[in-house]
């Protein structure tokens, strides 16, 4: 887990929305019956190979098949459930996987927080009340949190803090440090 600024509260730890993960469980799916229909259509088809050296390359290659696949599937989960958004009462922390053994962490105070936009875009967005959200930064690039559910529940969140953060001062922590005057 990220340290904590001194006072700092966790507040919502946001996640993909499932059915990002569902799209790609329907993809395994299809790819782990297509050797099924595959094996429907095999005896079809004539070869000069010997029928004891052609099943086991296919045992092989099926094997092999499967075992690619559920890598594949596996890499997919762990990006899906590692990729997450930590909301704190200071800041908005971005956890992205890459890959095996790489991740990218980045992070937003909330002083710099100017607005919050949600997109919603297409039927199943709108069914599935999921979507993205974008926050607009005080000088930097905006930031967006892609593919997550209860949007304006994470928006009136994050306001809500923004708001509290501009009403009550800045606090102890790297955005809100004071520096003698020379």
């Amino acid at each position: 887990m990220l340290p904590l600024f001194e006072n700092e509260k966790v507040l919502l730890i946001v996640r993909k929305h499932w059915f990002v993960m569902a799209r790609t469980a329907i993809l395994f799916f299809v790819l782990l019956f297509a050797p099924v229909i595959g094996s429907f259509l095999f005896p079809y088809v004539k070869t000069a190979i010997p029928e004891d050296l052609l099943y086991a390359g296919t045992n092989f290659f099926v094997s092999l098949y499967f075992a690619a696949i559920s890598a594949f599937l596996f890499f997919e989960w762990m990006d899906y459930y590692l990729d997450t958004w930590i909301i704190t009462s200071r800041r908005i922390i971005d956890i992205e996987q890459q890959g095996l053994f790489s991740r990218h962490v980045a992070e937003i105070p909330l002083s710099r927080v100017q607005d919050i936009t949600i997109e919603v875009n297409g039927i199943l967005e709108t069914l599935l009340r999921f979507g993205t959200i974008r926050i607009q930064t005080a000088g930097e690039r905006d930031f967006f949190i892609h593919d997550v559910p209860h949007l304006q529940e994470l928006k009136n969140t994050i306001l809500s803090q923004v708001e509290t953060r501009q009403t009550e001062g800045p606090k102890e922590g790297p955005a809100a440090r004071e520096y003698p005057s020379p």
